[in-house]
């Protein structure tokens, strides 16, 4: 028998690519599995006792229709529950209070179960769910659940305040690493690092909600069929494709952890290019615009290489991208001149070095040292020690 917990949902940057790595492996098989299966669920309070085939004239849809019917008018007249099997037409059928619910047939049969035998399970199921379906509607049951349900509202409430100091101590303790008197800071990197915290906290928050969500409606019998078609369309949602590119279809979850992979190479090459050069190249004889050149290039070298291998690792055929780039060559062509043109001073000034790192320069209204020369941006920080950014 399935029975769903909504609590087991996956909720999965290292750790977190783990986490998500196993949501998608799990949502990523979940649709051949559903193509496998011909038959259709027997559901009581949103909750599937099993599966029958079809049978004869009548689909399988047809047969859980009328059982799924049957059921529902024995909880809401709250009659006793009796179920129990006889043979007709030498074959098994289960009775509930003496009136025919359903004939087991071969088709119906789990491999190994004879049909005696699969009838008996199915009867002790239905059986159970009857009473358990009772039982969760007495009052003692209802105001418990409800206790239990404002007591998760609130963890819930502690936990999203908790997950939003545990990104603030992040950040600061990473703000701390990336400018310490051996490094030189790195504003870029901290808004990358900054915004790839926010989202990863926005993606546990409404994990967290809809996992808390799910979990109160599955609670209570009259929601609980909300539970199933809201876990339904989520499942259908994150793991219907939504996207063709080549031969390959993608997944929004595909897309997702595609994009938490990208952001994770970005701050893999930011925080590896800093260590180098706080660790590595300050002790060597070369001057300081030199090793920013050095810094640039090496960190956008690893993020166009890492960026290449991980769509070749995701299936993702590299020619198949040329419409994309025709595209973003249009947008840059209206919208992004002044993002292309600081990109291309940028190298400029890296490469061709008419001011370097360590220079004393005047800029407008500004007089300072350069700290920083990247690619869409330079850093100077004037006499009394505040930093600008010149585009």
């Amino acid at each position: 028998m399935f029975d769903f917990h909504p609590l087991r949902l996956p909720s999965k940057y290292f750790n977190i690519f783990i986490t998500v790595l196993t949501f998608v492996l799990f949502f990523w098989f979940t649709p051949v599995v559903a193509q496998a299966l011909t038959k259709a669920p027997v559901i009581l309070d949103g909750q599937q006792l099993f599966q029958i085939s079809d049978s004869g004239q009548y689909s399988a849809q047809e047969r859980t229709n009328l059982i799924n019917s049957q059921l529902k008018n024995v909880i809401s007249a709250s009659e006793s529950i009796q179920v129990k099997i006889e043979k007709r037409n030498q074959l098994p059928t289960i009775l509930l209070n003496d009136r025919y619910l359903l004939t087991v047939t071969q088709q119906d049969t789990l491999p190994g179960s004879t049909l005696d035998e699969q009838a008996n399970i199915w009867a002790q199921q239905i059986e159970g769910a009857l009473q358990e379906a009772h039982l969760e509607r007495t009052k003692t049951y209802l105001q418990r659940t409800t206790f239990i349900a404002a007591a998760i509202l609130l963890i819930t409430v502690g936990f999203s305040w908790l997950l939003g100091w545990i990104k603030h101590q992040f950040i600061r303790v990473a703000s701390l690493r990336l400018t310490t008197s051996n490094a030189i800071p790195n504003s870029e990197t901290l808004k990358v690092l900054e915004l790839f915290f926010k989202l990863v906290l926005a993606s546990m928050r409404i994990g967290l909600w809809m996992s808390a969500i799910l979990y109160i409606t599955n609670l209570f019998p009259f929601t609980r069929q909300w539970s199933y078609q809201i876990s339904n369309i989520l499942i259908t949602s994150f793991t219907s494709p939504i996207l063709t590119l080549g031969k390959n279809p993608y997944s929004l979850t595909e897309l997702i952890v595609l994009v938490g992979l990208l952001f994770g190479l970005v701050i893999f090459a930011g925080t590896l290019t800093n260590f180098l050069r706080s660790r590595i190249l300050s002790f060597t004889v070369i001057n300081r615009g030199a090793q920013e050149a050095i810094i640039i290039l090496l960190k956008y070298g690893l993020i166009f290489i890492g960026t290449l291998v991980l769509l070749q690792i995701w299936g993702l055929d590299i020619s198949s991208l040329t419409i994309l780039a025709s595209a973003l060559s249009v947008g840059i062509g209206f919208g992004l001149q002044d993002i292309a043109k600081n990109f291309g001073s940028g190298l400029v000034l890296v490469f061709e070095r008419p001011i370097q790192v360590g220079d004393f320069v005047e800029v407008g209204e500004y007089t300072g040292i350069v700290e920083r020369i990247g690619a869409r941006s330079t850093e100077i920080r004037t006499l009394d020690h505040v930093s600008i950014i010149v585009p």
